[in-house]
């Protein structure tokens, strides 16, 4: 069937991007070494509790390789810190938490120097595998805070997890005051999890009962390769491919697995699912501001850049409709001789002469759908957005 094939394909194709579990063991032992040197006793920060919580793809179990051989990886974590928003201002508290982070780096005799963004530091690893680490600290919200999102109809389990974070930017980012930037990046990944686990749970049964896990919950995301995953992975690659020219106006991941995963509809394979996520995506994207709301935290807008640079909403449309294409020519792409001319097009793999012959060897008959996938490549290119 041609369905099937295509699935295989599929499939094959995220394997060829999926990244060894050793590599999310790795991040897992970096994130633990940080959150330890917070917590020892000469630690500056010890006295406000620090609690490490990892985000970002690496947690959602949604990572691929980079497009280039010496491309990174991006790390993210969130540092949650024990005291009142008044108790300092956001700048003294970032500053000492930057020496902790800074003495860290130097201890573990880290070559790059250490970088400050606009809310978080980021710390570059270059051993065998290169990897960045943006490490955000913040404070827990105020239960005021947290019962306005609850009055936004965010159930209490992700609204209590907002906290408030420190930024650059912000006007009274030098001044004592309860007046924080919100967020709720916990929230969202405790979100991703819970429409994610359902769909993953008969592999987690499986990896049980070879005794691999004790429990179900102990399974770690990386693990599920369920099939909203894999098509954020699959969907995050060809962004990647499309904007190869201009990465820093692509559209970003977070508006992707925001959007893929309210789409998501539970369906069983890479190819129903995928396309049905791309379907439906416009759907969740607000015609006001917050255009793409954290589910956690709806005030928070994971699209606010595009009403300052309304080229990056544009290029959200563009990779949309182009992604939409290619979907709907792959069966016909198993049936014809260029199939591995268009994978490099779309996905910048090189397929095997095994792979090949694997799935063109089945005839298709569908109709022929012709797009191309051009990189996007922007001369009068708007200012890149500030880090987050």
């Amino acid at each position: 069937m041609a369905n099937e094939l295509v699935v295989k394909f599929l499939d094959s194709i995220i394997d060829s991007l999926d990244i060894p579990e050793s590599y999310y063991r790795r991040a897992a032992d970096r994130h633990r070494s940080l959150g330890e040197w917070l917590c020892r006793r000469e630690s500056k920060v010890a006295v406000f509790q620090p609690h490490v919580t990892p985000q970002g793809s690496f947690r959602y179990g949604t990572v691929t390789r980079p497009l280039n051989a010496e491309g990174e990886y991006d790390l993210d974590n969130a540092v949650t810190l024990t005291l009142p928003k008044t108790q300092m201002t956001q700048k003294d508290l970032k500053t000492l938490f930057g020496e902790e982070i800074r003495a860290y780096a130097e201890a573990h005799q880290m070559l790059s120097p250490l970088e400050e963004m606009n809310r978080c530091w980021r710390l570059h690893y270059s051993d065998e595998i290169t990897f960045h680490l943006d490490t955000l600290p913040c404070v827990a919200e105020e239960e005021s805070v947290i019962a306005a999102i609850i009055g936004l109809g965010v159930p209490r389990e992700l609204a209590k997890r907002a906290v408030a974070i420190t930024d650059k930017r912000h006007p009274h980012y030098a001044l004592i005051s309860a007046n924080w930037l919100s967020s709720n990046p916990r929230g969202f990944a405790r979100w991703f999890e819970e429409r994610t686990r359902s769909s993953a749970l008969p592999r987690l049964r499986r990896l049980v009962e070879a005794r691999l896990y004790s429990s179900v919950e102990d399974v770690p995301a990386y693990e599920w390769k369920t099939p909203l995953q894999r098509s954020i992975q699959l969907l995050k690659r060809h962004r990647d491919v499309m904007f190869q020219e201009n990465p820093e106006l692509a559209p970003i991941s977070m508006i992707l697995t925001n959007l893929a995963t309210h789409s998501y509809n539970g369906e069983s394979d890479i190819f129903t699912a995928v396309t049905g996520i791309v379907d439906r995506m416009p759907s969740f994207i607000r015609a006001g501001r917050p255009r793409v709301p954290n589910p956690a935290d709806p005030a928070e807008d994971y699209a606010d850049k595009w009403s300052k640079e309304p080229q990056l909403e544009q290029n959200f449309w563009s990779w949309h409709m182009q992604a939409k294409a290619d979907l709907a020519r792959l069966p016909d792409l198993l049936r014809g001789d260029r199939l591995s001319a268009s994978v490099r097009q779309m996905f910048r793999l090189d397929l095997k002469q095994e792979q090949l012959l694997q799935f063109q060897s089945a005839p298709i008959s569908v109709r022929s759908i012709s797009y191309a996938a051009p990189a996007i490549a922007i001369t009068s290119a708007p200012k890149p957005w500030g880090n987050q």
